[in-house]
């Protein structure tokens, strides 16, 4: 896939993600990246709440989609962008 097909879409942590959870991805709004906390939508699979997570500064790529990410996030991406 595309990296421009990922563009608005961001890996996220909830507040109580742990150093082997997983990552989830949201849909970013025209507000960006919340690297210091507090996303404002949820992740695509509703684990990381509205408030109570934080953007990661990772690019998401295919290698991540496979090996780190949430894989509902993962399915609902990549059935949100084709």
């Amino acid at each position: 896939m595309d990296q421009n097909k990922y563009e608005g879409y961001s890996f996220c942590e909830s507040v109580t993600a742990g150093p082997l959870s997983v990552w989830h991805i949201r849909k970013l709004t025209s507000v960006g990246r919340k690297l210091g906390g507090g996303v404002d939508t949820p992740s695509l699979c509703g684990h990381v709440k509205t408030h109570f997570g934080w953007d990661l500064e990772v690019r998401i790529t295919e290698f991540h989609l496979e090996k780190n990410t949430c894989p509902t996030c993962a399915d609902a991406l990549k059935k949100a962008i084709t």
